[in-house]
């Protein structure tokens, strides 16, 4: 009986995976007006963070596209978990942005690392559309 319970202990342990969970939910966040200030944060939670690129080097956990409307991704702090991404800047035309965060939540002794992969859509309207 102690080799059972042994044995379901070891196999329950080893089959957990930490689940990364990426807030706000949706797909969209808030618009943004041409010549206005814009900020957003992206929370990933469920462990510190990384991201690779297909070298095996690390990179960052987002991507803005397209690049030129005068939005910017930056990390929220200095933390060394990474799981906070703010979506900054002026945007400077109308555009359909879309905002990608993918990579992976480090994993502990008893529980493999998970992976995430989350796509936003910012529109920025034009300073008339506005009003």
């Amino acid at each position: 009986m102690r080799k059972f319970f042994v044995f379901f202990v070891s196999f329950t342990l080893s089959a957990c995976t930490l689940h990364a969970d990426v807030t706000p939910d949706g797909n969209v966040l808030n618009d943004a007006i041409v010549g206005t200030p814009y900020a957003s944060e992206i929370n990933i939670n469920g462990g510190a963070v990384f991201s690779l690129d297909s070298n095996g080097k690390e990179k960052f956990v987002g991507d803005i596209s397209p690049s030129d409307t005068g939005l910017i991704l930056k990390y929220c702090n200095d933390s060394p978990a990474h799981n906070c991404v703010r979506v900054q800047g002026i945007p400077i035309k109308p555009a359909v942005v879309n905002i990608r965060v993918s990579g992976g939540v480090f994993g502990t002794n008893v529980a493999r690392g998970g992976r995430f992969d989350k796509t936003y859509t910012i529109t920025i309207k034009d300073s008339e559309e506005s009003s």
